[in-house]
């Protein structure tokens, strides 16, 4: 699965989140942070963005992934910093 595929794929489901869930999103870029003081979400938002994604990477791609693994809590950069971070650790499992 190409990069730019996964980084569409995540700002898709993302704005379908927050429409969703009353989140408002001015604009969408790869650097969006997704937590933090300046970031998308609160914690509980994230997780729950987490699941659904896992969850439509596998309807739309057959992609069965743990996105929260320890693995992903192991690493020296969160793979949720942002939507490109996101993307690269999304295309990583996806490569394996």
């Amino acid at each position: 699965m190409e990069l730019i595929v996964i980084e569409k794929f995540v700002q898709d489901k993302m704005r379908s989140f927050a429409n969703e869930n009353d989140i408002e999103i001015n604009e969408l870029k790869n650097n969006t942070r997704l937590m933090g003081g300046t970031g998308l979400f609160d914690s509980m938002d994230l997780v729950r963005f987490i699941v659904e994604l896992e969850e439509a990477l596998e309807d739309n791609f057959s992609l069965e992934v743990s996105l929260t693994s320890e693995k992903a809590m192991s690493r020296s950069t969160s793979p949720f910093i942002n939507i490109s971070t996101l993307s690269k650790y999304i295309k990583e499992l996806a490569d394996e």
